[in-house]
């Protein structure tokens, strides 16, 4: 990668990094705020955040009064330091967000279709980072890292992904680094249920939580699970794979068996996933919908109750590509008090939730606010 767009962020210490990703989650903060959140005293703040004002990454606002003491200034991100790409990448579609450094949007690209090669993905992938940096001017070195998420496992690194059978056919050689080739950036593939869960983590969960899970309901069933404010990815990075606890012969609540039973009965789906199109057919197939949420209900509380049970987290999210009116419809079946999915066993009942962040594509938002949260090392 080219110097100019490492330079600001070499050498950033551990503490730092967490001081830029308060103020990213704050908008502002003054240093007395600052050296409470880190523990430290306000004179290693002082010399830390004078670091960061010299780079250029962390700008000082007006005074402000506080109390009787002297003024405060704020401190905030220069947004225009960097930026990170996020891409969702699936059979159906590829979103790709684009995030300046202090987390907002920048713009937004969704580009529908069938894609049956890793080749089209990759060259639909590089033209949309073309588009999104022209239509805003930006320069391609401000360009920190892509986060490319996707339906994947991985096994002994990422050269080798363990595809989801819907995109099996985009199995080659190490994707990290072709990806890498086209785009002139730092690349991390990430499964889909770990960047939605980071993008909630990073920008969205107005509770703080620092222990939930986010419960990602696509083509398949996963998870993301956040432990202490970190995302935990076990053996590998394959934690929260919630759908391994179904077996592959039954029914599980997805956006696949979905379709599938619509298609049973009424014969006639759209033939993507576009979010549009699939709230026009629920609504108008309203028994239909009912009667498969009777039957994915329970399912779902089977799936979630042990979740809760094992990790105990304050939080569940219920986020994925499931059209957002099912899965309102299925939030009252994790009220374990009432689905009662073990019939008598109990666990402490998390909060059941809807994901905070915003974005059309929370997995795209959430691959690039991945990079964001881990400078400097995905620098």
């Amino acid at each position: 990668m080219a110097a100019s767009r490492r330079t600001p962020f070499e050498r950033i210490g551990n503490t730092q990094a967490a001081v830029l990703r308060y103020l990213r989650r704050k908008q502002s903060a003054s240093r007395a705020e600052i050296a409470e959140l880190c523990g430290v005293t306000p004179a290693a703040v002082s010399m830390m955040t004078r670091d960061l004002i010299e780079r250029g990454i962390v700008l000082e606002g007006a005074k402000r009064q506080v109390g009787r003491g002297a003024p405060q200034i704020d401190l905030s991100l220069d947004p225009s330091i960097g930026f990170a790409l996020g891409v969702h990448a699936n059979r159906f579609s590829i979103t790709l967000s684009l995030l300046d450094f202090g987390g907002k949007m920048v713009g937004e690209l969704h580009l529908p279709g069938r894609y049956d090669t890793f080749t089209e993905v990759q060259a639909e992938i590089l033209n949309g980072k073309d588009r999104l940096l022209a239509q805003d001017g930006i320069d391609g070195n401000l360009l920190i890292g892509a986060g490319i998420a996707m339906p994947t496992r991985f096994r002994h690194g990422a050269a080798f992904l363990d595809l989801a059978q819907e995109v099996i056919s985009w199995a080659g050689p190490d994707l990290t680094v072709s990806l890498q080739e086209s785009l002139g950036c730092a690349v991390v593939i990430e499964n889909d249920a770990n960047a939605a869960a980071m993008g909630e983590l990073t920008l969205g969960n107005a509770a703080a939580y620092e222990n939930f899970v986010y419960l990602y309901l696509s083509e398949g069933i996963g998870s993301g699970i956040i432990i202490g404010r970190q995302l935990y990815r076990g053996n590998l990075g394959n934690a929260g794979e919630i759908g391994a606890l179904r077996a592959r012969g039954l029914t599980r609540p997805s956006f696949e068996d979905l379709a599938d039973w619509c298609a049973s009965r009424s014969g006639n789906v759209p033939t993507d996933r576009s979010p549009d199109a699939w709230r026009n057919y629920l609504d108008t197939n309203r028994d239909t919908l009912g009667d498969w949420l009777t039957r994915a209900g329970p399912e779902i509380a089977r799936l979630a109750f042990p979740v809760s049970a094992v990790l105990a987290p304050q939080a569940i999210y219920i986020g994925g590509t499931l059209p957002l009116m099912v899965r309102e419809q299925l939030l009252p079946w994790l009220n374990f008090s009432s689905s009662d999915p073990f019939e008598g066993a109990r666990v402490l009942q998390p909060e059941i939730l809807l994901p905070e962040v915003s974005a059309t594509d929370t997995v795209a938002f959430g691959a690039a606010a991945m990079i964001l949260h881990d400078v400097p090392v995905a620098v």
